[in-house]
């Protein structure tokens, strides 16, 4: 027997684990597609967090909640990301209260399948797959609270 057989089967031993490897990272991290898509759901999430935060500076500044988010767009040395970085849908927002207000956004996963990564957002940003809702009620002048509803 030569040594070109063993070698030959050990190569196709390779490919094997490789191919493996392969498939057992796309069942555990997802596929590039749907990493693609956490991703731009993590991008939509951190401008809502922007928006919240520059409604809540507002209404600390102003004494009231904004009409729109043009309103707070315009605000000297203000540049907030107001649509959706795949769609170009604007996000949403509505005054529900005096102190309270709604930001929503259309989301491509479910967050609960983020939950063991590192980029996690917390609780108050868990959202399904679909059109989902934030409540923030502001409390005081420096504190906001958030409940995150479903339509």
């Amino acid at each position: 027997m030569s040594a070109r057989p063993v070698g030959q089967w050990l190569l196709v031993l390779a490919g094997l684990v490789v191919v493996a490897t392969v498939v057992g990272a796309i069942a555990v991290m997802g596929s590039p597609g749907e990493q693609r898509q956490m991703r731009i759901d993590e991008q939509r999430v951190q401008d809502l967090r922007s928006i919240e935060a520059a409604v809540r500076l507002y209404r600390n500044d102003e004494g009231s909640l904004p009409d729109d988010l043009a309103t707070i767009d315009a605000r000297p040395g203000v540049a907030l990301d107001l649509a959706d970085p795949q769609t170009g849908a604007p996000y949403e927002y509505r005054r529900t209260g005096a102190d309270a207000f709604e930001l929503c956004a259309s989301f491509a996963t479910d967050s609960a399948t983020r939950k063991a990564r590192r980029n996690w957002q917390g609780i108050e940003w868990a959202h399904g797959t679909g059109r989902h809702c934030f409540t923030f009620r502001i409390e005081d002048k420096d504190r906001a609270t958030a409940d995150s509803t479903a339509p």
